[in-house]
């Protein structure tokens, strides 16, 4: 976006300002972006204005009358009544009647708009608020004509729109996909196609059947361009939201394109663009939207049309519409011809579900497997969770074409870009992460290379492919017999005495009383059973119900499982124990008699496999896109935890526990974090499902969401996941299940215990040691916080005046809150707060930097800054072990630079100097903050060798690229907020071997550092810069590389930091380039 964009779109947003309490943030958008459309309109409208109206009362009545307008506005819209936005001004106290009279004018086409977003209302509540005549005049202020060109327009709107959905609002955020990810779909869209785009007379059409804002639309627009801005783009689109739909068509009409290529309705139940094919479809649709409204049309067109219709493949449950807007999308490809030519591309963006929800013959299996089987399934990426402003759950990025490469024909590649994030500096909502634009080329250009690469070729480890037929299994049911050993006890007699066989034989109490004497009685064969059963009836003189009825039902009752009883049959084949039954996952090339023999008839020899039953799926799991992220051993969750299968069965309603015990206390996922005894919850509801006992020093959870229960946490039992460590205590395991994201994924038991676990580190002692004081840690935050911002309903003031009075007070303070928190989410923030003061006050010059060219020039000094003061300390390293050595000098002769202090960092770990100051040697390791930080010198380098001006948004894409490193190489050395600079200011003895320190801590931005006190055990020189170094080792003195002194230009202590050496006079230089000049003695 260029910077008069962005300056355009500060100054149509600014209008909030005047909305501020007579309308919630989340609402600014519904009267801020109508309003621009209204003022796009009225200023393009205005040159034809009087010819309008001309012809409008020569035409007035006639039939043609629409045609003729549009003809004379020279749009694709008009407007026919006297008024303007400005004539509107004239009478402010009638200003509603004539906007809306203005509106009334209007096409249908824009008034069916405006109604979109409810208009009329909104004018009326700007009305009631005395507010209309000014954001009319505002708006009139605002020149939105035909100097603003088509591309300037629709780059303002997509930034309102982004505006909208960022400032709170749900339905906007659930319509709206953030620009970082539509970027990536429409690279991965169009970009496997760049020889067809670039050619001159390139024609192309893009359809998104659940379009929101148009977002999707208008990027894959620009990508397009980007390659070939001749190519002619029409965009299409459907949705069902009405707000949403009219913001995207206001997208089309500012933007010069034809709004009525984008559809309104319920796409499952009305196809929009029936009967049209696209050459590209994209779309970001809800995640889980139940189809039960649309379920008679869906089932309709499934049952009556087939594959003729758009749903032929299959239904997925109803509670998940994913499959079905993806069926869709392929029922919308254009055919491929013999000769190759035509043919479409799909990228579309789901959750996990839709790659495995639904076993062997369900809906989605069918549709997933007609998907395979066509091989149009390209590729599947695997995205960072946090990505949209509505959820945090994972999402997968899924690529299918009818005209794949040849080479990759019978395939599908799984790309793995869980990695490829870089954390917000603020949150938006759920959206904690962005990809940057350095990202989404080296994820599309992953994707190209292995599009195109030679099959036989080994691909990135990021990339796995597979097969078609790798996707698909066969699901096999393994029976074995049922086995029963027969007694009559009391409890079976008591069953037999209620039964129905046994109420309508002639006398079921003597029948009842006759087998009495048999209670306690065995028999290893059913024949021997009913045999002695009806012998005891007969000699009582009893009636012995004849049929095979009664003896079956007899034999049921009195029969128990046993593995060594008599095997049942029915007819000539045995009877399959439901118990005993397994389903079994094979490949299909596994032939399942193989199976049977070599891994189920070792134990069971009598098993056999029921081909009835035997089904073909498909499913994309998870774990195929698994690669180890740490070296070291791994193995998987089944050898470090058992998965707890004990369960109880809560009482029915009105029964008591069998053994008079109270219920059992339930552990509900909401209480997973709160509850630190099982005494705090409630009791399991009657009536309920069967749960699983749980205990102290167990974990519990489901995937990605664990918690370690404490010891002595009692018994209680839950819905949830229940696992009980095997090695060690549980604490690492813990933390590394909730770092697995991709796991709450995992449909089944059996996938969560083939989780791989880093076996070294969930077993270390030292490890789960210091887990525990994080989480004691967290523990601690998540008290402190509970006490902040109380219920203001809760404070027992009965006032009415008293009460608004807290509520006013609450927010007040909520916002300072919001401001003293942001440094915990923000390294930048959290720089500026706790670093030395050198890169502290170099982030605080960056995060309140405005202009492009400042702020890419603030980044770059403050990675400077980063390095040099980490090149100060490895330089205190090196000149400990080998003196301050003409070599070293060398490097400062004619001044410090960026890479003088990279070079200073290479030679600490060239030399193998162990350095007392420990996390210097993690420069390397965490993070890998050395080659960061070589990043951005490169980029400053190249900076300061371009010629030219650069253009704002140059300056600012260059910001957009270079931020994302210098946050992470600040996050790789987190180390030195607690790694404090402290000048001495004088040390006082107390006794022998103590003494009283007092200075200054030369931490934070602020010029005033914090005093501080502390005692010591040994003597440290007054006017020195110490750092702590390993535990309990002695102060490391910096001087005289690090030095505060009064400058005697500004009559305040600064910072000084060696500059430039020259034989045994050094020049040191604050960041107010003020120098310092001290003597050092003569060079090694």
């Amino acid at each position: 976006m260029s910077d008069s964009t962005g300056h355009l779109s500060k100054l149509v947003w600014s209008v909030a300002d005047l909305l501020r309490g007579d309308f919630k943030p989340s609402e600014y958008g519904r009267v801020i972006l109508p309003f621009t459309v209204l003022r796009r309109l009225d200023c393009l409208l205005a040159p034809s204005r009087q010819a309008v109206l001309d012809e409008a009362e020569r035409t007035d009545g006639q039939q043609e009358r629409e045609q003729r307008l549009t003809a004379a506005s020279g749009w694709p819209f008009y407007n026919s009544s006297r008024f303007s936005m400005e004539s509107v001004l004239s009478d402010p106290e009638n200003a509603d009647r004539a906007l809306l009279a203005h509106v009334d004018g209007y096409s249908r086409n824009v008034r069916e708009l405006l109604d979109g977003f409810e208009f009329e209302r909104t004018v009326a509540r700007l009305h009631q608020a005395r507010l209309l005549y000014h954001v009319v005049a505002q708006f009139v202020s605002i020149d939105l004509g035909q100097m603003l060109t088509d591309d300037h327009m629709e780059n303002l709107f997509e930034e309102l729109v982004r505006r909208f959905a960022e400032s709170g609002n749900e339905a906007s955020g659930e319509h709206y996909t953030p620009r970082d990810v539509a970027h990536l779909m429409a690279g991965f869209l169009v970009s496997a196609d760049s020889d067809l785009l670039t050619s001159p007379h390139a024609v192309r059409t893009i359809l998104d059947p659940a379009c929101g804002t148009a977002g999707l639309l208008t990027e894959a627009a620009s990508y397009i361009a980007s390659m070939n801005p001749r190519a002619d783009v029409t965009l299409y689109g459907q949705e069902i939201n009405r707000e949403s739909w009219a913001i995207s068509r206001a997208t089309m009409m500012t933007s010069g394109r034809r709004a009525s290529t984008i559809a309104f309705g319920n796409v499952f139940a009305e196809d929009g663009h029936q009967g049209t094919t696209f050459d590209y479809l994209l779309a970001n649709p809800p995640f889980g939207v139940e189809w039960k409204k649309n379920e008679y049309a869906v089932r309709s067109e499934h049952e009556q049309l087939g594959f003729a219709g758009r749903f032929g493949a299959g239904l997925p449950r109803i509670n998940d519409g994913s499959l079905l807007f993806l069926q869709h999308m392929l029922a919308k490809m254009k055919p491929l011809s013999a000769s190759g030519e035509g043919g479409s591309r799909i990228t579309v963006i789901f959750n996990g579900s839709p790659m495995y929800v639904g076993g062997a013959g369900s809906g989605e299996s069918d549709i997933r497997r007609w998907i395979v089987e066509n091989d149009w399934l390209e590729a599947v990426v695997a995205l960072p969770d946090h990505l949209f402003h509505n959820t945090g759950i994972s999402t997968y990025l899924w690529v299918l074409s009818n005209r794949k490469p040849a080479q990759r024909r019978g395939q599908v590649l799984l790309l793995n870009a869980q990695d490829q994030w870089q954390k917000m500096r603020r949150s938006i909502g759920s959206k904690r992460k962005y990809i940057t634009s350095d990202q989404i080329a080296e994820i599309t250009g992953l994707y190209l290379d292995t599009l195109s690469a030679d099959p036989a070729q080994q691909p990135d480890d990021r990339v796995r492919v597979v097969s078609t037929h790798e996707l698909m299994y066969q699901r096999v049911t393994v029976d074995q017999p049922l086995r029963l050993r027969y007694e009559l006890s009391e409890e079976v007699l008591t069953q037999l005495a209620e039964s129905r066989v046994i109420q309508k034989t002639r006398d079921p109490a003597a029948l009842v009383a006759a087998l009495r004497p048999l209670v306690g009685s065995t028999w290893t064969r059913g024949q021997e059973a009913v045999t002695a059963l009806r012998r005891a009836v007969v000699s009582a003189d009893v009636s012995w119900p004849r049929g095979k009825v009664f003896e079956a039902a007899v034999r049921k009752a009195v029969g128990v499982r046993d593995r060594d009883g008599e095997p049942q049959r029915i007819g000539e084949a045995y009877e399959p124990d439901p118990e005993l039954r397994e389903f079994v996952h094979l490949p299909l090339q596994v032939d399942p008699s193989d199976h049977l023999r070599r891994e189920v008839h070792p134990t069971a020899p009598d098993a056999w496999i029921d081909d009835s039953r035997t089904r073909v799926g498909c499913e994309i799991p998870p774990a195929l896109f698994y690669r180890p992220e740490l070296d070291g051993e791994f193995e998987l969750l089944r050898n470090l935890a058992r998965l707890e299968t004990t369960r109880v069965h809560p009482p029915q309603r009105g029964e008591e526990q069998a053994d008079g015990t109270d219920r059992p206390k339930h552990l509900r996922a909401q209480d997973l974090h709160e509850a630190d005894s099982a005494v705090e919850l409630p009791d399991a509801p009657e009536d309920g499902l069967t749960l699983t006992l749980c205990s102290g020093g167990m974990l519990v959870g489901r995937p990605g969401n664990w918690r370690l229960l404490p010891q002595g946490f009692g018994e209680a039992a839950t819905s949830l996941f229940v696992l009980q460590p095997l090695r060690g205590s549980g604490q690492a395991l813990c933390e590394w299940l909730n770092s697995r994201k991709d796991n709450g994924l995992y449909p089944s038991a059996r996938d969560l215990l083939d989780t791989h676990v880093p076996v070294d580190l969930v077993t270390d002692s030292e490890v789960e040691s210091l887990l525990e004081t994080v989480q004691e840690g967290r523990r601690a935050l998540r008290t402190t916080m509970s006490g902040i911002l109380p219920n203001v309903f809760g404070s027992g003031e009965r006032d009415v005046q008293g009460v608004r009075n807290e509520i006013r007070a609450a927010a007040h303070e909520a916002s300072l809150i919001g401001e003293l928190v942001r440094p915990l989410d923000d390294p930048i923030s959290r720089a500026e707060w706790s670093f030395p003061h050198h890169a502290a006050a170099l982030s605080r010059r960056y995060r309140v930097s405005t202009h492009p060219a400042e702020r890419k020039d603030g980044l770059l000094k403050l990675g400077e800054g980063l390095a040099r003061v980490l090149g100060v300390l490895a330089l205190t390293e090196l000149a400990a072990s080998n003196g301050f050595s003409r070599n070293l000098r060398k490097q400062f002769r004619t001044g410090a630079t960026f890479g003088t202090w990279l070079w200073l960092l290479d030679r600490l770990e060239a030399e193998g100097i162990a350095p007392r100051i420990q996390q210097l040697a993690t420069v390397r390791d965490r993070g890998d903050a050395r080659a960061l930080l070589g990043h951005i010198k490169d980029s400053r380098n190249t900076s300061h060798h371009a010629h030219g001006v650069r253009a704002s948004h140059q300056l600012a894409e260059d910001v957009e690229r270079l931020e994302p490193y210098v946050v992470r190489a600040i996050s790789a050395v987190s180390w030195l907020s607690g790694t404090p600079w402290d000048w001495v200011e004088r040390c006082e003895y107390l006794d022998e071997g103590s003494y009283r320190i007092v200075g200054l801590r030369l931490r934070g931005s602020h010029p005033s550092w914090e005093p501080f006190e502390r005692s010591s055990t040994q003597p440290l020189r007054p006017d020195r810069i110490y750092v702590d170094s390993a535990p309990y080792g002695a102060p490391v003195d910096l001087w005289p590389f690090a030095v505060v002194s009064l400058c005697e230009e500004c009559r305040t202590r600064e910072l000084f930091l060696l500059n430039e050496a020259r034989d045994d006079q050094l020049t040191l230089r604050s960041l107010e380039e003020h120098s310092l000049e001290i003597t050092y003695g003569p060079p090694g």
